[in-house]
């Protein structure tokens, strides 16, 4: 049932025009705007191409992988994938997975066209060590999908929730904004943020200066924003049944 919820919903997916805002158009527009600022040498196009990649993945998570159970909540079939026989979870963590590896696809196409069309000086060191960053980032992309979702069950107002959630981590993340550049007091949010701890992996198997410490991280943060999801969801349901609200649009 988790691979159907999640090739259901890589088929939802694909034809929904969010994919091409936030998943093609976004990254192309964020490097096109960073690089027109200064050209950056090889090892900055690196750190951008990543970062900017990064950055527009938290945004498609929060509107497509966020939105799953808004949008089953739309569609009036919450109830059904709530109360099935399958564990409403795994289903919520397969739908959030077809939404996240059809959005790392599309980001991956739309950078990597948009970097060699603007002519940046791009090499991979370690090509095995980006498919392993790549593994961790789908797992945690998913795990912050879902994370995500649980808020949007409990409230009305999912397109603010999904406005406000967006600008802090792409202003604290630590990604296309550097770490050094935050104020002191900030310092300490990108560490939170798996996003950031892989980003600094990419980054080191791109240019040569690779260390298995973020990747650690990045997992075990991972590993937190799916146990927190599954509690969240677990009292997001009961709340909305208590409420009455579990097929509120």
């Amino acid at each position: 049932m988790f691979l159907t919820a999640a090739r259901m919903e890589q088929r939802a997916m694909q034809r929904n025009p969010l994919l091409l805002v936030n998943s093609g158009m976004l990254p192309a527009a964020f490097l096109v705007t960073a690089v027109e600022t200064g050209r950056p040498d090889p090892d900055d196009a690196a750190a951008l191409v990543v970062a900017v990649a990064l950055t527009a993945l938290w945004g498609s998570t929060v509107w497509m992988s966020g939105g799953v159970l808004r949008r089953e909540r739309t569609y009036g079939t919450l109830a059904r994938c709530v109360s099935g026989v399958w564990s409403p979870y795994l289903v919520l963590l397969g739908k959030s997975l077809g939404a996240t590896v059809t959005s790392v696809g599309a980001i991956l196409v739309s950078t990597g066209v948009t970097a060699v069309a603007l002519g940046l000086p791009l090499s991979v060191s370690h090509p095995g060590w980006i498919v392993v960053s790549l593994v961790v980032l789908v797992c945690s992309g998913t795990a912050l999908g879902a994370l995500v979702s649980c808020l949007f069950l409990v409230t009305r107002n999912g397109l603010i929730w999904s406005h406000a959630l967006m600008y802090p981590v792409f202003a604290l993340g630590g990604l296309l904004i550097p770490v050094d550049a935050l104020p002191e007091s900030l310092r300490w949010v990108p560490d939170l943020i798996s996003l950031h701890w892989i980003k600094d992996c990419m980054v080191g198997a791109v240019t040569g200066d690779v260390t298995i410490a973020p990747l650690g991280v990045a997992t075990l943060l991972t590993l937190v924003y799916l146990s927190v999801a599954g509690l969240a969801y677990r009292r997001s349901v009961e709340w909305s049944r208590k409420e009455g609200t579990l097929d509120l649009a």
